[in-house]
């Protein structure tokens, strides 16, 4: 893995067709040394801080490897970096290989895979395509939260090293699609082995825990039958 590009953003008037938001969607590149927090990278805030930002979403991750995708499905020639609303473009970040208490390392910052990325509307807005955030869900392939373990310094075209696996190994990709997709195959596993990971993000605790509830209750019900 590599760091292209570091991203950041302040709160702006934006529009799109007939409505106006404020938003930080659209991160634009930053040159130099930039100091990570344990909150944030110097320089990038939130607008809405009810869904984005906090210790869990201190810092969003997405994959330039995605890009060439949706220049084909977007029928775009060139795609920025941060324009998907992430801090950090960094090719070979997997979805499919990264779990839930991973650890990576950049520089001397050190940071923890805390939850999928779930879009907001936003997206759509920012490619001016209404389809674009259903799309998005679909390809599954919509990024990586983390949070902060030690701050430090990151610099551009700086390598991307994975410093701990998580033994568990339920990767971001999976807990996405379990999430979204009850016909996923291996739905329950996942599930049920997310919620007890004291890595996983609270705010997706929150959301794993009914829908184990009721698988349960399927299973009971089948039970008596």
């Amino acid at each position: 893995m590599h760091l292209q590009a570091i991203n950041v953003s302040k709160p702006k008037l934006r529009r799109f067709k007939l409505k106006f938001y404020r938003s930080a969607f659209l991160k634009h590149r930053v040159e130099g040394p930039v100091a990570l927090t344990k909150g944030n990278l110097t320089g990038d805030k939130q607008a809405d801080l009810m869904n984005h930002g906090g210790d869990d979403k201190a810092v969003y991750g997405f994959s330039t490897d995605h890009h060439e995708y949706w220049k084909q499905q977007l029928g775009l020639n060139h795609i920025d970096y941060g324009k998907f609303g992430e801090n950090l473009s960094i090719s070979g970040l997997d979805e499919a290989e990264l779990a839930i208490g991973d650890k990576i390392k950049i520089n001397d910052c050190i940071l923890e895979v805390s939850q999928p990325r779930i879009p907001c509307y936003k997206i759509s807005f920012e490619f001016q395509t209404v389809s674009m955030l259903n799309k998005f869900i679909a390809y599954a392939h919509t990024g990586i939260y983390f949070r902060v373990i030690q701050t430090g310094t990151m610099t551009t075209d700086s390598p991307v090293e994975l410093i701990y696996k998580h033994p568990a190994n339920i990767t971001v990709q999976d807990l996405f699609r379990a999430y979204f997709d009850s016909k996923f195959p291996d739905q329950e596993r996942v599930l049920r082995a997310a919620v007890e990971l004291p890595e996983l993000a609270e705010a997706w605790r929150i959301k794993m825990v009914p829908i184990v509830h009721r698988i349960d209750e399927y299973h009971k019900r089948q039970k008596n039958k």
